[in-house]
């Protein structure tokens, strides 16, 4: 059976995109399913300091490139269900990979029928044509509690919706129910209409992950947000 795709989107920065895309492509790993996870956030990729891998050799861009092959640039660590193809925060000044990511689909149907999931982090933005460029893949919103964010949310789903694209869920980070000026679950699904709404509680625990360069489903295990992303992950893998 193919590889499921989920792209994880977000309208604007600062809303946990990358981390959720991290920790959730590691705990649907955890769950004994082959997942690859994909930065293919050129713009500004930071996927691989969220594992604290530095230094590798062959990244997205290289393979974008034509400089090496997709297999190349696949990596793995201590979980052999778990796979990173990352790419560079620094560039040189004449790559033109940002203008070669239109032909990633043709890499991911060489990959398709090796993994479970592919999880894709896309750089944030109102731009769909990324995913629509990838076959049946779906897409998994992230956002803040906020109104502000769930407005921008409700403007990408729309965005989505009219090309026909599935969306899996939305995401919500840094929930507070001490917070009152938050939105509600039932307030989010009103104004957004996407009714699988998933929450992950406010932890500091995911920074000091990142500090350390170990996802917090790895990291603290027992942490609120690292049972919620687990949570989270055992829900999509029944989608």
């Amino acid at each position: 059976m193919p590889a499921k795709i989920i792209v994880v989107m977000s309208p604007k920065g600062g809303v946990g995109k990358t981390t959720t895309a991290v920790n959730i492509a590691t705990a649907i790993s955890n769950l004994n399913k082959k997942t690859l996870l994909i930065d293919a956030n050129l713009e500004t990729p930071h996927v691989a300091v969220y594992y604290g891998f530095v230094g590798f050799k062959y990244s997205l861009e290289d393979v974008l490139n034509e400089k090496a092959k997709i297999e190349e640039a696949i990596y793995t660590g201590d979980n052999p269900n778990f796979h990173l193809l990352p790419s560079r925060v620094i560039k040189s000044s004449q790559d033109k990979s940002a203008y070669k990511l239109i032909n990633i689909n043709i890499y991911l149907e060489k990959l398709r029928d090796k993994y479970d999931f592919i999880v894709i982090d896309s750089k944030p933005s109102y731009d769909i044509e990324f995913i629509k460029l990838i076959k049946e893949a779906k897409s998994l919103i992230i956002s803040n509690p906020d109104i502000t964010s769930i407005i921008e949310a409700k403007k990408l789903k729309e965005e989505l919706d009219e090309a026909g694209i599935k969306i899996m869920g939305l995401v919500v980070n840094k929930v507070n129910s001490r917070v009152k000026e938050q939105m509600t679950e039932k307030e989010i699904k009103e104004m957004t209409g996407i009714n699988n709404i998933w929450k992950i509680r406010e932890d500091h625990g995911v920074y000091n992950a990142l500090r350390q360069g170990i996802p917090i489903v790895l990291s603290s295990q027992n942490s609120i947000a690292a049972k919620d992303i687990t949570n989270i992950a055992r829900q999509i893998i029944k989608i």
